[in-house]
């Protein structure tokens, strides 16, 4: 439940970031451009994290996702800009920036001619088509802790009151929008088109379709649409409306706050498009980008169905070689749980008041990360986050030493580009330590969103260690191998309140396995209807785990491969002049 009575923290922080977030808004100008948003599996953010390493991005603030392909398309140009000053670029970065231009060759023409604020009418119909191919084996993990049936008169004599429900989508395959697949052969097919009305407001739809070909996954549609969103820019600031997916912090394997591991929510969202300056001594804080937004969790089997959501994460460059930000999200209201009036809705989506659970129980979340680079040892890149929550089910509170909450979870690690001095391999290691009630709550405000944890796709009160070696090969391919190592308690438990699926003693989970990806940065293809861009991905994973779902006895082999082809046409482009 709600510890209220440290909500003087909570309060401070939240209000900072509408004080940020007001102070950038009141910078606005008077152009508009089109906004259309890169969905989080585009390999554009893996080509601007690979500049970025190599040191030819200055206000690239990649801790806040997704950004627009107008944005997108300013940073390939200042990569260009930058590779120019250099007496000797890398060669890969050199092939990068080329690549780039050809996956937003409008975008760029847009900045290059100056029309980014002046645009005509268009449709793009089929702005690009992903076919992917996923073949799973193994048990998948679960939390259900929410049913509380056989524990009446013990704390919990509602079901479905409190824990947390969820389940992992694809054994082995995170992180993917929870797009429904069965053990086997899944075939999985994405589109995505967008257009542009007036020369300020976009709309644009990613839609999938996703199972085994000759039967349904249980309990999932086979259709799922992963963004539908309409757009209004007003200056450089993009207000959207629809289905939304995000990705906060620094995580490179997980995101600590919240990921695409769940499918995108309907929200309503506010952000700046290009990295802006704040007014006033607050300039001194660098390169600013803010996000917000509010929107709706599912009914599923909360006892406070349909929960509302809102959340903020600002972000700074102070220095050229340092990042830091904040994050704040509370989760509040739903069925059974709104026994207050609109002045107290108000206090809660703001977080300024945020009531108690008599009247009305909220679940708030915050973080703060940083970034370090080093660029004298081969641009190595530092980062820690760490993340907290007002919840401690049914436990003594104790603040978290380093935030104003409690339940603190921690993510961090180092990327080396430069293993080799060519910047042709590097080196990633992250590891992340997840307290018991992470997304979890006493009443049933959990973070998850249609069956599918919203953050770290490993779930409460577990630990994991990755490390990653990558090498581009041939231009633009790169492979990538990785060991990772987990481990998974079932102490987020009160044995008091066990539900009825689980008779027996729980037992601590362990987990060790390995991975080996492909990724073909998009090239050139000349098919029969014309130019394209295609691009390739697989990823083939193994672990073995013990006492999976913290079963007493077991042992399981568990295996993923992954291919996916993606093309960009190059001739759906329609303008109205």
């Amino acid at each position: 439940m709600s510890k209220t009575g440290r909500g003087l923290g909570a309060r401070a922080d939240a209000l900072l970031v509408f004080v940020l977030m007001f102070a950038g808004f009141a910078q606005s100008a008077n152009a508009s451009t089109y906004v259309v948003y890169i969905p989080l599996d585009s390999p554009i953010y893996r080509e601007l994290s690979t500049l970025d390493g190599l040191g030819y991005l200055d206000t690239y603030l990649d801790e806040i996702k997704p950004i627009s392909r107008i944005e997108a398309a300013r940073l390939t140009l200042e990569a260009q800009k930058n590779l120019g000053e250099v007496k000797d670029p890398d060669r890969i970065a050199v092939e990068m920036v080329h690549a780039l231009r050809s996956q937003l060759h409008d975008e760029i023409g847009w900045l290059e001619t100056g029309q980014e604020d002046n645009l005509p009418t268009m449709f793009h119909p089929l702005h690009r088509v992903e076919a992917q191919y996923v073949f799973s084996r193994g048990e998948p993990r679960r939390w259900i802790t929410g049913d509380c049936v056989g524990a009446v008169g013990k704390g919990c004599d509602v079901p479905g009151r409190g824990g947390i429900y969820g389940e992992e989508g694809t054994p082995l395959l995170p992180n993917n929008d929870g797009l429904p697949t069965a053990p086997g052969s899944n075939e999985i097919m994405r589109m995505e088109g967008w257009a542009g009305l007036g020369g300020f407001f976009t709309g644009y739809a990613e839609g999938a379709a996703a199972g085994p070909f000759t039967r349904d996954v249980p309990g999932r549609s086979r259709g799922q649409l992963l963004g539908a969103e309409g757009v209004m820019s007003l200056g450089n600031f993009a207000i959207s409306f629809g289905q939304e997916e995000m990705w906060w912090g620094t995580g490179h394997f997980g995101a600590l706050s919240l990921g695409d591991n769940a499918p995108p929510f309907p929200a309503v969202r506010i952000q700046n498009i290009h990295p802006t300056y704040l007014p006033w001594f607050l300039r001194y804080l660098g390169p600013f980008r803010f996000q917000v937004f509010f929107g709706q969790l599912d009914g599923g089997i909360r006892y406070f169905a349909d929960p509302w959501i809102d959340g903020q994460i600002v972000s700074f460059k102070p220095l050229p070689d340092f990042e830091f930000g904040f994050t704040h999200m509370i989760d509040f209201g739903g069925r059974h749980n709104d026994n207050y009036s609109f002045l107290g809705f108000l206090g809660r989506a703001t977080a300024l008041h945020t009531g108690s659970f008599l009247v009305g129980n909220t679940h708030q979340r915050g973080g703060i990360y940083l970034k370090f680079r080093f660029p004298r040892y081969r641009n190595l890149i530092v980062y820690q986050e760490i993340n907290g929550a007002d919840n401690l089910t049914f436990e003594i509170p104790v603040i978290g030493r380093f935030l104003p909450f409690l339940s603190v979870s921690y993510q961090g690690g180092f990327y080396l580009p430069r293993l080799t001095a060519d910047g042709l391999t590097d080196l990633r290691f992250e590891y992340s330590i997840l307290e018991p009630n992470y997304l979890a709550h006493s009443d049933s405000l959990y973070y998850t969103y249609d069956g599918y944890l919203m953050g770290d796709p490993m779930g409460p009160n577990a630990t994991q260690v990755d490390i990653q070696v990558g090498r581009w090969i041939h231009g633009l391919n790169k492979i990538t191998a990785d060991v990772f190592y987990t481990e998974q308690a079932p102490n987020m438990y009160d044995y008091a309140l066990l539900p009825v699926d689980y008779p027996y003693p729980l037992t601590k989970e362990h987990s060790v396995g390995g991975a080996i990806g492909f990724m073909r940065v998009p090239q050139s293809l000349m098919t029969a209807l014309g130019p394209g861009l295609a691009s390739v991905e697989g990823r083939v994973a193994a672990e073995y785990v013990t006492h999976i779902n913290y079963a007493p006895i077991g042992r399981s082999v568990r295996l993923m491969v992954m291919l996916s082809t993606s093309f960009n046409p190059g001739f759906t482009s329609y303008v109205l002049k």
